[in-house]
């Protein structure tokens, strides 16, 4: 059995199951839940036999793991929730096949990689639409266009461009590693793999051309940057005033701190990531990430439930009762959200943590230098895209979140048991620590989570079917009782718990007490002044009190308040309130004499 589990064909069949499994998971979940449980059982079976090597961070895939179950029980949607959790699973079963695998399939699963960059881009030319979501240059649109007039219908759903081009540009660097081998074996070369690897790139560049995604040109430019970083301190002359094995994992993370700080002094702020005009803000990166980060300290413990994204920011970000962004385009920031901190933290770590090992094993010169190389630059071009863009945790390319992680660790020697020793040390310092952190902010730890799960209640009442026709209205305020009940909760133990107030004050509106929705939400304002879901909700609180003066400043900073007072306006007088209507139209006269601002 041990040699079984240890063949190289059997981890590479087993790495075609784990494949299998998300292929068919995608087109037909019935059938794809039982080759998961047979690859879950495989797995298992691997773990009692003691086949599986453990490694110093399995813990960290534990929590990921248990965070994303976690994050399924707090979605609103169920549905899409299951169908990510499962894709999660076949991510860490990947990642566990590909860790495992021997040196001899690094070749087959080269090509693998490189087909999936080259799968993808062929997708890209076959289902988008260059006319009805036109890219940025017009040179692009017109050969779109051109492939758009020949291409057969598919009516197959097209993938946005910028997760297209993030995809290829970290599986297709892999084809040069069987091209690296081939040149240095004495076995004839086929002219039909030439061709294959030279078409390939061609597609593949062609695609990242077509996508026009300034996020990917820059995440290449760091893979490549990174490499002159490491030619860098191989010079005699730096060499001999540094010895130390660390300098060039040490440079290499302040070189991706750079980066990032650049991105989002520069390209973030810049631009919007909606094609038309955008009605609630400048629709930048970097204001959708300063606003995102407001839903990781409304779910810090639960996260907000895998697949939320969506309607956690349309209802108590933006306020508005529709669809508007997928996600924060930061997936860091998204499995935070979606997972809770926990969840969020430990994602971060392995990837640093990978970094980090490549990085030192290519100073030390150990392992598959060349396979190693490739491994780097792929995870800094993952890094740097994935701080503006999320395409290895939203949806299908879950399954992809992990893969880079484990290539890093495939062949890793070092792992040895006073390793795991040293790993139980650290696991048990940091709970230490977190121990006595809880004991020291009791207080405010229990507001938290009791704000936390007040907020995850009120969602899966106030979102059911999300996105709809319009907003939630009286008929779902009898079903608000236990949310109100736990917000309460928390506002025992912090009465200035921002999630609580917030949430409080919507629960009050919707029962049509705006008083008590007023002094829930001004405590909440004067947490978050600049949370724009807050300020909204409270100026429109202000104007059903007849506090005009108190409400148009607010208002004045939401473009589509004036669209909605004028709904607002007709919808009170229809509901027998001709007061409140006339409070709306009294404020749209105000509001219309003052610039809006975003």
């Amino acid at each position: 059995m041990r040699q079984l589990f240890r063949y190289p064909h059997y981890t590479l069949v087993e790495l075609i199951l784990v494949v299998l499994c998300g292929a068919i998971w995608m087109i037909t979940p019935i059938w794809g839940i039982w080759f998961i449980l047979i690859a879950l059982s495989l797995f298992l079976l691997k773990i009692f036999t003691g086949n599986l090597r453990l490694h110093s961070f399995d813990w960290l895939i534990l929590v990921f793991l248990v965070t994303a179950w976690v994050g399924y029980w707090a979605a609103y949607d169920q549905t899409n929730a299951w169908n990510k959790v499962w894709f999660i699973v076949i991510g860490i079963l990947l990642y566990y096949s590909l860790r495992e695998q021997p040196e001899e399939n690094l070749i087959v699963i080269s090509v693998f990689l490189f087909s999936i960059g080259v799968g993808i881009s062929f997708y890209y030319f076959l289902t988008y639409d260059f006319i009805a979501v036109p890219r940025r240059l017009e040179f692009v649109n017109s050969i779109g266009r051109w492939f758009m007039s020949i291409r057969p219908q598919t009516g197959w759903v097209p993938i946005h461009p910028n997760y297209v081009a993030g995809i290829a540009a970290i599986t297709a660097p892999f084809i040069f590693y069987p091209v690296w081998k081939s040149r240095n074996s004495d076995e004839n070369k086929s002219i039909w793999s030439y061709i294959f690897v030279i078409a390939g790139l061609s597609v593949i560049c062609l695609a990242l051309v077509m996508a026009t995604s300034r996020g990917v040109i820059l995440a290449i430019g760091s893979g490549l940057g990174a490499w002159f970083l490491w030619r860098l301190t191989q010079l005699n002359r730096i060499r001999s005033q540094f010895r130390s094995e660390a300098v060039f994992p040490i440079l290499l993370f302040i070189y991706l701190g750079v980066v990032v700080a650049f991105l989002y002094i520069g390209p973030a702020q810049s631009g919007s990531i909606f094609t038309g005009p955008y009605f609630y803000g400048t629709g930048s990166r970097a204001e959708l990430f300063s606003r995102s980060l407001y839903l990781v300290f409304d779910y810090p413990i639960t996260g907000g439930g895998l697949g939320a994204f969506p309607g956690l920011y349309s209802q108590y970000l933006l306020n508005i009762p529709f669809f508007n962004v997928p996600n924060s385009h930061n997936l860091f920031l998204d499995v935070t959200i979606e997972q809770g901190l926990f969840g969020g933290l430990s994602f971060l770590i392995l990837y640093v943590v990978s970094l980090w090992k490549v990085s030192s094993s290519i100073t030390k010169g150990t392992g598959n230098q060349t396979f190693k190389w490739l491994v780097l630059f792929s995870l800094i071009v993952a890094v740097v895209h994935g701080m503006v863009d999320d395409y290895l945790y939203n949806g299908t390319g879950s399954m992809l979140a992990l893969f880079l992680v484990g290539l890093s660790s495939n062949q890793d020697q070092n792992d040895h048991s006073a390793d795991r020793k040293l790993d139980l040390l650290t696991v048990g310092v940091i709970i230490v620590i977190w121990v006595a952190i809880a004991l020291v902010n009791l207080n405010s730890i229990r507001s938290t989570w009791y704000a936390n799960l007040g907020a995850v209640q009120l969602a899966k009442v106030e979102l059911a079917g999300f996105p709809n026709d319009g907003w939630a209205g009286s008929e779902i305020v009898s079903k608000l009782d236990m949310a109100d009940t736990t917000l309460h909760s928390s506002l025992q133990f912090n009465p200035a718990n921002r999630t609580a107030n917030q949430r409080l004050g919507m629960i009050a509106m919707l029962r049509r007490d705006f008083e008590s929705a007023v002094a829930y939400l001004e405590v909440a304002h004067n947490r978050a002044p600049k949370h724009r879901g807050i300020n909204k909700s409270l100026g429109y609180s202000y104007v059903w009190l007849s506090k005009m003066e108190e409400a148009q400043p607010l208002l004045s900073q939401i473009p589509e308040a004036g669209e909605e007072l004028d709904v607002y306006t007709w919808w009170w007088k229809s509901q027998g309130r001709s007061d409140l209507s006339e409070n709306a139209r009294l404020v749209l006269m105000s509001l219309t004499n003052t610039p809006s601002q975003p």
